[in-house]
C-alpha cells in the first residue's frame, strides 16, 4: 500500500497560491563574499571566517550558503554533499539571541523557501518577536531542491513501467523481482546517497550547519515532518540544542511489534482525512455549490469517483494521484471550496486542471513513481525497525489495504493500493539505528492540534507521553495543519520558550 501525504504546513487552496509557493525562492552561488560575524547572546562564538561564504540570495533581504557535509556518516572517505542554506537576519540585531534553524516538513519541504517566507511582511510566518531576536536559518536537506544529490529513481516513467506489471500483494517471482529493479533504479540514478537520505543524516547535517555557522548552540522551530528531524537532532546532539519547539508533530517511533499494530497506526494517521472530508462535503450545503447535489454532496462525490482516472492521466499515471488530489485541500478548511469546483469541474466539463495541481504537489517530480516522501519515510521505517523485514512488510501492504475499506468509509472509495518500493530497500545500504530516539532529555515544546488532519492530535501526545524524555504538550484548535503562528495562546508559549527558555509550567497545557 502505498501512501503518500505531505506534511507541509503551507499547503494551500488555490492553484496561483501552490505555484507560489513550489516557486518562490532564494537560491544563491557559493562565491567568495564577506563573511557576516558577530557574537549571539547564547554565548556562540562569532562566525569562523570562511566558514560559510554567504552572498546575497535571489530574494533581496536574505544571504545564501553551502555547507559540505559527508555523504556517509560511517565512512568520512566516501565523498561529501553540498548542503543549501538561507539566513534571514535578526531584525533587531542588538537583542539578537543567536540561530534558530527552521525546517517546513515534508519529508522535502524546502527550508530556504521558509525563510524566504519571511519576507512577506511581519507575522506572514514567523511572528515578529521571532523575526526581531532570531537569526533565522533554513536549509534544504540532503536531496531536497538546492541540496545534493538531485532526487533521481530512474527516467521518468521507468518504475512506474515496472510497478505496473505487479498486482498487490507481491506474491509471484517477476512480481518480486518488478519490485527489487524499481528500487534499485534510485541507487542506479544517486548512487550510494539513494539510501542515505534518512532523517538520522539530515539531522548530522544541522550538526555540520551549527558548526559552519560557528554556534556553540542553536535554537530550533520544527514544523510536521521537521518534529521529527527535531527529536533526532536533539536525540543525537542534545548539548548542541538552545531550546526546541515542534509544531504539528507525528510520533516517529510506532508500535511496531504485531501487523496488527502497525496497521492500526496507518489508520490512526488517515482517520482524520476521513472525518474532514465528510465535513468538507456535508459544508458543501448550497444550491451555488458546486457538489451540491440536490443536498447530497455525499453521493456526488461517491458516484463520480470514477473521473479521478483523468487526474491519473494528467500526473503522469501515479495511481494514487486521484486520492492526493481529494486529500491536499483537506490539509485547510480555507481550501474545501477549491475541492469543492475542482471536482465538479472533473465531473461535469473533464477538466483535471486543478485537482491535478493538488495531486502535483504532493508528488513532486516523481515522474510516477516513488516520491521523495515516500522514499524518505521508508528509509526511516528501515532505519529504525530493521526487524521488519521484506516478508512482513509485504504483508503489510494487502492487511492496510483491507483495514481502509473497513474503516474509512469515505476514503475506501478512493485508490490508496499501489505496488511501492518501499518492501525492497532492503537493497539499499541505509545503516541503521541502534540507540534511543527519545530526545536526548532536551525540554521539547509540542504543539498539538485536535483538528490537524496530517498529524493527529494523538500522535502529539504519544510523543510526549511515550517517546520524549523531556517533553511538553500544548493543546491548541486550529482548522488547518500546524498551529504557529495562528494562534496567539500557542505563540506566547513558543515565545517564552525560544526567546525566554521558559517552559510551560504543566507537562500538558490547553489553550
Amino acid at each position: 500500500m502505498s501512501v503518500t501525504t505531505t506534511s507541509d504546513p503551507a499547503v494551500t487552496a488555490t492553484t496561483a497560491v501552490v505555484e507560489t509557493m513550489t516557486t518562490t525562492t532564494a537560491t544563491g552561488d557559493a562565491g567568495a563574499v564577506d563573511v557576516v560575524a558577530g557574537a549571539g547572546t547564547d554565548g556562540s562564538p562569532a562566525v569562523p571566517e570562511g566558514a560559510v561564504m554567504w552572498t546575497d540570495c535571489e530574494v533581496d533581504g536574505l544571504e545564501c550558503g553551502v555547507v559540505t557535509v559527508p555523504l556517509d556518516y560511517r565512512d568520512p572517505g566516501a565523498g561529501e554533499l553540498a548542503v543549501a542554506i538561507a539566513v534571514h537576519r535578526a531584525t533587531d540585531p542588538g537583542r539578537r539571541i543567536g540561530y534558530l534553524v527552521v525546517n517546513p516538513g515534508g519529508p522535502g519541504g524546502s527550508g530556504v523557501e521558509m525563510v524566504s517566507w519571511a519576507l512577506d511582511g511581519p507575522g506572514a510566518v514567523f511572528t515578529a518577536p521571532v523575526l526581531d531576536q532570531f537569526d533565522i536559518v533554513g536549509f534544504d536537506p540532503r536531496g531536497v531542491e538546492r541540496s545534493e544529490p538531485p532526487f533521481v529513481c530512474g527516467e521518468p516513467g521507468a518504475q512506474l513501467a515496472l510497478l505496473s506489471q505487479v498486482e498487490l500483494p507481491f506474491d509471484t517471482a517477476d512480481e518480486i523481482a518488478a519490485g527489487e529493479a524499481a528500487a534499485l533504479l534510485c541507487a542506479e540514478s544517486m548512487g550510494p546517497a539513494a539510501g542515505l537520505l534518512h532523517s538520522e543524516y539530515v539531522a548530522r547535517d544541522i550538526d555540520e550547519i551549527r558548526k559552519a555557522l560557528g554556534a556553540e548552540r542553536i535554537s530550533y522551530l520544527g514544523m510536521s515532518y521537521g518534529a521529527t528531524l527535531g527529536v533526532w537532532y536533539a536525540t543525537l546532539f542534545p548539548e548542541s540544542v538552545r531550546a526546541m519547539v515542534v509544531d504539528g508533530a507525528d510520533n516517529p517511533l510506532d508500535d511496531a511489534s504485531t501487523v496488527e499494530a502497525r496497521v492500526a497506526n496507518v489508520i490512526d494517521e488517515l482517520r482524520q482525512f476521513d472525518v474532514l472530508l465528510g465535513e468538507a462535503l456535508d459544508a458543501c450545503d448550497r444550491p451555488e455549490c458546486p457538489m451540491y447535489n440536490d443536498g447530497d454532496p455525499r453521493g456526488y462525490f461517491k458516484d463520480n469517483v470514477g473521473a479521478l482516472d483523468a487526474v491519473v492521466e494528467a500526473t503522469g499515471g501515479n495511481p494514487v494521484a486521484g486520492a492526493l488530489a481529494i486529500i491536499t485541500p483537506l490539509y485547510s478548511q480555507e481550501s474545501w471550496p477549491y475541492l469543492w469546483i475542482g471536482y465538479a469541474l472533473l465531473v461535469e466539463e473533464g477538466d483535471p486542471s486543478l485537482l491535478a495541481e493538488f495531486a502535483r504537489y504532493q508528488l513532486g517530480d516523481s515522474s510516477g513513481g516513488t516520491t521523495f516522501v515516500e522514499h524518505v519515510n521508508c528509509l526511516d521505517s528501515w532505519v529504525l525497525y530493521p526487524q521488519l523485514d521484506r516478508s512482513l512488510r509485504i504483508s503489510d501492504e494487502r492487511a492496510m489495504e483491507e483495514a481502509v475499506r473497513r474503516e474509512l468509509p469515505l476514503l475506501a472509495h478512493l485508490e490508496f493500493a499501489a505496488p511501492g518500493t518501499c518492501p525492497f530497500y532492503d537493497l539499499l545500504d541505509r545503516s541503521s539505528f541502534d540507540g534511543t530516539l527519545d530526545g536526548g532529555d532536551v525540554p521539547i515544546v509540542v504543539i498539538g492540534n485536535p483538528r490537524d488532519p496530517a498529524t493527529p492530535f494523538s500522535e502529539s501526545q504519544e510523543l510526549v507521553e511515550e517517546t520524549l524524555s523531556n517533553g511538553y504538550l500544548v493543546r491548541a484548535e486550529h482548522h488547518a495543519h500546524v498551529v504557529y503562528p495562528s494562534n496567539e495562546c500557542a505563540n506566547e508559549i513558543i515565545h517564552r520558550a525560544l526567546i525566554d527558555l521558559v517552559l510551560p509550567e504543566e507537562r500538558t497545557t490547553i489553550c
